[in-house]
């Protein structure tokens, strides 16, 4: 979508890895096998265990390492396959190194192929596999610790606690790094679909809005136009009368038909230029005006909301859109007011006139921390928002720095209208 931001190089990147995992997991068992195959692989030789036994040592290093680069592809196959392969560590006969020491195989360093393959079934499977993988790590991990005892290392019984708690240890640490690498999958999954949960209500929102806010429009539609039409018919019916009589007069009849057909004009495409579908025809009653404000001004006051009232320059000529959008645009401006800013705040309505423009600007000094219309998203100011911008306008919403709200509009004065009678 063209206003949609752009990821950055670090989300570029994550997303690029994420779609070629095979690739990750391929350099991961690289890099593993490149760091501890070859000691591994040396100790097995060094040994000295007969050909079978080294090349089953050998064959399990292998399958440790491979297994790592298809960890995401089949985890649970790789899983399958790295705890055989380290079933035949355990079984084989122990290793000596170069001091004469005995120990397992188990503890070969390409055994951490296991803990890399644990680490993903816990992480990216699901239920039961995390349990069957943790399952069957510690009963490894036990049968590890009794080889390790009881094949003529010396070791004791408290050797084998010991060695069974440290095996266990690093078989729980695998698994539960996987769960909590779940669990922030599933939560940052979870915090997406949220995200776009709200935003797709949101958009319902904002349309549901409009669409009553074009319907609003349409039933006053009639009212705007239908007086219009009336004086046309009027005038024109007069003057068929007196066009022998009174030449004169008919002309001045027919000036007027055409003036008001003008604005009639002006009007109806001011506001059928939002209308998408058919609505209901409004009550047949008198559009308000700048010159109700007053009275506006004084119901807000006696529902004991302080407001004022200030025009400042010499009022001009407005079209009867202009004069509704400025009426509504200040009833739903002091509604906010009384809504969100408190009983204590003082509501102030400035008319400002000027040879090209007309500024309304509506502010108020509260300082509840309730809900508040910061960025003019508020259902009835983004209608507010379209009835402006059909008249040529502009509006701007938001808290003040000094406290507060403010909403301001600016409606162009166009030469050649009449104020609305």
């Amino acid at each position: 979508m063209d206003g949609a931001p752009r990821p950055g190089l670090v989300d570029r990147i994550d997303g690029w890895f994420r779609g070629r995992v095979w690739l990750v997991d391929a350099c991961l068992a690289v890099a593993l096998a490149a760091v501890v195959a070859p000691s591994s692989v040396q100790l097995a030789l060094d040994a000295g265990l007969g050909t079978t036994w080294t090349w089953a040592l050998l064959g399990a290093v292998v399958v440790l390492h491979v297994a790592v680069a298809a960890r995401r592809r089949a985890p649970v196959p790789a899983f399958a396959v790295v705890a055989g392969a380290e079933l035949v560590l355990a079984l084989s006969p122990l290793l000596t190194d170069p001091a004469g020491s005995a120990y397992s195989a188990v503890l070969l360093p390409s055994s951490l192929g296991y803990l890399v393959v644990a680490y993903t079934v816990s992480a990216h499977t699901d239920p039961p596999w995390p349990t069957l993988s943790l399952v069957v790590g510690g009963l490894g991990a036990v049968v590890a610790a009794v080889r390790c005892v009881t094949a003529g290392t010396g070791l004791g019984a408290a050797d084998l606690l010991l060695l069974l708690g440290l095996s266990f240890a690093t078989v729980l640490a695998a698994w539960a790094l996987g769960r909590f690498r779940r669990l922030r999958i599933e939560q940052v999954a979870a915090l997406a679909e949220r995200a776009r949960a709200a935003e797709a209500d949101r958009e319902e929102r904002d349309r549901r809005a409009a669409a009553e806010e074009r319907a609003r429009i349409a039933r006053e539609l009639h009212d705007v136009v239908a007086h219009s039409l009336s004086v046309m018919v009027r005038q024109a019916e007069a003057g068929r009368y007196v066009a022998d009589r009174d030449p004169a007069a008919a002309g001045r009849v027919l000036a007027t038909v055409a003036e008001t057909g003008r604005e009639a004009l002006t009007d109806m495409r001011a506001l059928l230029g939002v209308l998408r579908a058919d609505s209901g025809i409004g009550e047949n009653a008198p559009q308000p005006t700048l010159d109700d404000l007053p009275d506006l001004v004084e119901r807000v006051r006696a529902s004991g909301q302080p407001v004022r009232l200030r025009v400042e320059g010499e009022p001009r000529p407005l079209d009867r859109a202009a004069h509704l959008a400025a009426y509504r645009l200040v009833q739903e401006a002091l509604t906010n007011v009384v809504k969100h800013a408190g009983p204590q705040a003082d509501a102030e309505v400035v008319l400002t006139w000027t040879a090209a423009a007309l500024t309304i600007r509506v502010t108020d000094t509260g300082t509840s921390d309730g809900p508040r219309p910061a960025d003019g998203g508020g259902r009835g100011l983004l209608g507010m928002r379209e009835r402006v911008q059909l008249v040529g306008g502009r509006l701007t919403a938001g808290p003040r720095r000094q406290g507060g709200f403010a909403v301001e509009a600016e409606l162009p004065i166009t030469a050649d209208v009449r104020t609305p009678s």
